[in-house]
């Protein structure tokens, strides 16, 4: 395998992982099961095939399906594309406020910093907000 080749299949598992973590609950029990094990536990084909007692064919296909449903689900809902993108406008938010924060009245400025930080909790983003902090 080459580099290139090795980076497109760890994005291409990590992109599956994410996409599972939004959507995996719409999948069969047999198609969850198979991601898990073979892209989060990182299983081979031949590994999940044996644990399940079918055929590397029948996990192969299985898997096929599930990727190609997730890849549906969003193409429709565009959850993953969406939360980049506050991702995203979250990081440009706590750049310009660290930029601009300290020069503020202590007042304001500590209404603002409650305000942003009930924001990050709400978008799971505390950790991102501590980076920033940080640096």
């Amino acid at each position: 395998m080459t580099v290139e080749s090795d980076a497109h299949m760890i994005e291409q598992v990590t992109r599956i992982g994410d996409l599972y973590d939004l959507y995996g609950a719409l999948l069969t029990a047999r198609q969850r099961e198979m991601v898990e094990l073979y892209y989060l536990d990182d299983w081979s084909l031949a590994e999940v095939a044996s644990h399940l007692q079918v055929s590397r064919q029948a996990v192969h296909d299985h898997l096929r399906r599930a990727t190609e449903q997730l890849e549906h689900y969003e193409a429709t809902l565009h959850l993953l594309e969406s939360g980049r993108k506050t991702h995203a406008a979250v990081v440009d938010l706590l750049a310009v406020w660290d930029e601009i924060g300290p020069s503020m009245p202590v007042e304001e400025r500590d209404r603002l910093e409650s305000v942003l930080a009930a924001l990050l909790v709400s978008l799971g983003e505390t950790a991102l907000h501590r980076a920033s902090k940080e640096e």
